[in-house]
């Protein structure tokens, strides 16, 4: 939001309202903390009078929506005559201007809505960003306590391990803000550590972080262990994450069931009773459209779109890590030459870009789908009707197919591939510590397993032993590794790992906190997979309940009410029954079907693996069985 800092807007709206908003301060008694828990850098009163500006802006704005729809209701549409008398005059003068007045009373109405809307977003905003930032530094919190653990068991002094928890925002988020507010205090402001963690138990907006700092403060004043009090506050902090997952997937389960009542079993159930209506003469086909053209997709997508809101699934890709001795070397400039050829090449290699970014498939699929569903339309004059669209759906379907496909294909193998590296980095980071305990460098560790390994993980040791012969450091060469997968968990682990070898001399205990740090990641992970799983069998059965059904009606029931209706009609009638278009009921069933399977495959995604891309195989599974179930059999 553009009011995260000062600026010329709230400038503005300081000097027209300022005196206005100080006297309006006693209504917003806890806006200070919340701004500062929300790192909104804006003092309390700018942001009341730019609350206020904004309010008068949106009020602005729905005086003019407000004046549209008036003049809309003055001259085209006619207002009912309420059951409201006055004695005369005052009749006869409200039948003759009711229509201005409630014009007028409509306009006056948006503009105050507007106006309360623009007050009720800067009244929530600040609540807002606060609770998402504490969710975001809940879910960190784990790592970084490890993270905390580790540099402190190599003597790094605490001031320090703050500072570089701050200096890695991208990965740290919002926790990594948190660190630097202590740091500026106590390096700008002059605070002392205590002083400064006491005032952070105040602002953050996190209930555990707060209680992590306040841990702090008594182990400190009393003399304690730092190192034994960040490594108990770890492993208690992924007990609470193993804890609120599973609060989660409890919580999913009742989405599931929502999901199927709704969106499965609800539309099913209208189109049984619409299919019946048609029989007895009283079918609304306009209410058959909405269930099938809007119902199933809109209401299936934007389930969908909540449960991802709500899920604690990191999805997308890790943040860069900047390397840490980036070594200027002497190299003959044709070799130079040759290398970055080399490196050129094998950048735009097409078979390792589609494996890194299955999105570039787009770029092709997408295009040929156009192509084919546009050939396919214009075989056929348009027409706005239903029976138009029962001809050239085939066309759309398949070219829903040829547009995704490539892609689920290829997101699938990027998948498939990130998830064994992360499967497989504890092991690694554990068979270099065991090799280092015996006396080996972790530098002779990486380049012996280069030679030995036989795990899947072969390739990229070997690319960190290559990057170690060009004189790259250990550092930077796990820098890269981690830069190769960008994933948030690995990501984290190298991060740990980087920092600890910079502070540290006691490689092999560091070596074991973080093969400690991937495998609680890696096992989290593959917990929720295997749990969230078990919803994705819940979609699938539904969709095969909802196939059969409209199976059995498009293949018996629909066959016999039409054979009915038929003898009905030619012994001339029966309580007004009307005739049964066969065709047009299985076309639309088959719409039903395709969209269900869709957009059900959507949900199945973002409930088992917390992302649409993971949804779009489950689509084309339920697209292709759906589309060739009626194509073939129906």
């Amino acid at each position: 939001m553009v009011f995260r800092n000062e600026n010329q807007i709230t400038k503005l709206a300081y000097r027209l309202f300022g005196e206005r908003a100080r006297i309006k301060l006693s209504d917003y008694y806890d806006l200070g903390q919340k701004l500062q828990q929300a790192l909104i850098n804006i003092p309390p009163d700018v942001y009341v009078a730019t609350q206020i500006l904004f309010s008068f802006i949106m009020a602005v704005i729905g005086l003019i929506v407000g004046a549209i729809v008036a003049f809309l209701l003055y001259f085209f549409f006619e207002i009912p005559k309420f059951d409201i008398y006055f004695p005369e005059p005052f009749l006869t003068f409200w039948l003759t201007y009711r229509k201005f007045f409630i014009s007028i009373i409509s306009a006056l109405f948006i503009a105050i809505i507007f106006y309360m809307i623009g007050q009720l977003i800067f009244k929530i905003y600040p609540g807002y960003i606060v609770s998402d930032r504490k969710s975001k530094i809940d879910k960190l919190l784990p790592n970084a306590t490890t993270f905390m653990y580790s540099l402190s068991s190599g003597g790094m002094p605490l001031i320090q391990i703050f500072k570089s928890i701050s200096s890695y925002e991208d990965v740290y988020s919002e926790l990594a803000k948190e660190f630097g507010r202590i740091v500026m205090e106590i390096e700008a402001l002059g605070m002392d550590l205590r002083s400064a963690l006491t005032k952070a138990i105040e602002l953050t907006p996190s209930k555990n972080l707060s209680d992590l700092f306040q841990g702090l403060i008594t182990v400190i004043e009393s003399g304690g262990d730092v190192t034994s009090y960040f490594r108990e506050r770890a492993d208690y902090y992924l007990e609470m994450a193993r804890q609120d997952q599973k609060n989660f997937l409890d919580f999913l389960s009742l989405m599931a069931e929502s999901y199927i009542t709704a969106f499965v079993a609800g539309p099913l159930f209208l189109i049984i009773i619409q299919t019946v209506m048609a029989v007895m003469g009283e079918s609304d086909v306009n209410l058959l459209y909405a269930v099938v053209y809007m119902i199933i997709p809109v209401g299936a997508f934007f389930f969908a779109v909540v449960i991802k809101l709500i899920s604690p699934v990191e999805v997308g890709r890790a943040p860069l890590i900047k390397e840490k001795n980036i070594i200027e070397r002497d190299i003959d400039e044709t070799i130079l030459k040759k290398w970055r050829s080399w490196k050129t090449k094998k950048t735009l290699n097409p078979k390792k870009l589609l494996i890194d970014h299955p999105e570039i498939v787009f770029i092709f699929s997408v295009p040929a789908a156009i192509v084919f569903a546009v050939l396919g339309i214009m075989l056929y004059p348009f027409s706005p009707t239903i029976d138009w669209l029962f001809l050239v759906d085939d066309h759309i379907f398949i070219s829903i197919v040829i547009a995704l496909l490539p892609y689920a294909i290829a997101y699938q193998i990027h998948k498939r591939r990130v998830g064994m590296v992360l499967k497989l980095t504890p092991v690694f980071l554990n068979r270099i510590a065991s090799m280092n305990e015996s006396g080996m460098s972790v530098t002779r560790a990486i380049r012996t397993l280069a030679r030995t390994d036989t795990t899947p993980l072969k390739k990229e040791i070997e690319k960190i032993e290559k990057d170690l012969e060009w004189n790259v450091s250990l550092m930077d060469a796990l820098i890269r590794f981690a830069n190769r997968m960008r994933t948030y968990e690995l990501t984290r682990t190298i991060v740990l790992l980087v920092e600890s070898l910079r502070s540290t001399p006691n490689v092999t205990e560091v070596l074991r906190i973080s093969a400690m740090d991937a495998s609680n990641a890696e096992l989290l992970r593959r917990e929720r997979i295997k749990n969230m799983s078990m919803y994705v069998m819940i979609i699938y059965i539904s969709f095969f309940v909802f196939i059969g059904i409209v199976y059995i009606i498009s293949t018996t029931f629909l066959s016999v009410l039409a054979e009915s209706t038929s003898k009905i009609a030619t012994g001339g009638g029966f309580m007004g029954m009307g005739a049964i278009d066969e065709e047009f009921y299985k076309g639309i069933f088959m719409h039903a079907a395709v969209f269900q399977g869709i957009f059900a495959g959507l949900v199945a995604g973002v409930m088992g693996e917390g992302d649409f891309s993971s949804g779009v195989k489950h689509s084309l599974i339920m697209l292709l069985f759906a589309y060739f179930l009626f194509t073939l059999f129906i």
